[in-house]
């Protein structure tokens, strides 16, 4: 076997030159913006309330600022084809899962970039509060993430 090259199935061989960094970082961006279309053209807008603490010397918490940024979103029910939810215990009413973008740029959410977290709450468009529970994964591909998805929570703030 020739230096630089990759044995597959003991007969092909590929030149790992074949494998460029630009093939991949386009290849990876066209992915996220497939995913992404898909999300603003079959999602929601809402809004994502991120709330931060200011605590002092012992540790107590002296206030709680909230800071709103816009996104889009996807929310699903949760089916029997969830296995990882139902076994995670998350399967529970009220609770639904979510596809996000796997980073919401300046341009979407008139702030800053935002990646979603646990903890974050969502104001969607008919004014219902949903938690992020849990983030059920960071889908990637050649090591860098596509999109989040995570289990939310539906929240009564107003009722």
């Amino acid at each position: 076997m020739a230096v630089g090259q990759i044995t597959v199935f003991d007969s092909a061989y590929f030149d790992q030159d074949y494998f460029d960094t630009e093939y991949d970082s386009t290849l990876l961006s066209n992915s996220r913006e497939d995913i992404q279309k898909i999300i603003i053209e079959h999602g929601i807008e809402a809004d994502l309330i991120r709330q931060t603490e200011t605590t002092e010397t012992m540790g107590d918490v002296t206030a709680v600022s909230e800071t709103t940024y816009h996104i889009f979103l996807i929310i699903q029910d949760i089916v029997k084809k969830d296995r990882q939810i139902h076994e995670m215990g998350l399967a529970i009413p009220g609770n639904s899962k979510a596809f996000f973008f796997y980073e919401y740029p300046a341009t979407i959410t008139g702030e800053t970039s935002l990646i979603v977290q646990v903890g974050d709450m969502i104001k969607d468009k008919d004014d219902y509060y949903w938690r992020i529970e849990q983030i059920l994964g960071e889908r990637k591909m050649e090591g860098s993430e596509i999109f989040r998805s995570a289990v939310i929570k539906k929240i009564d703030l107003n009722q």
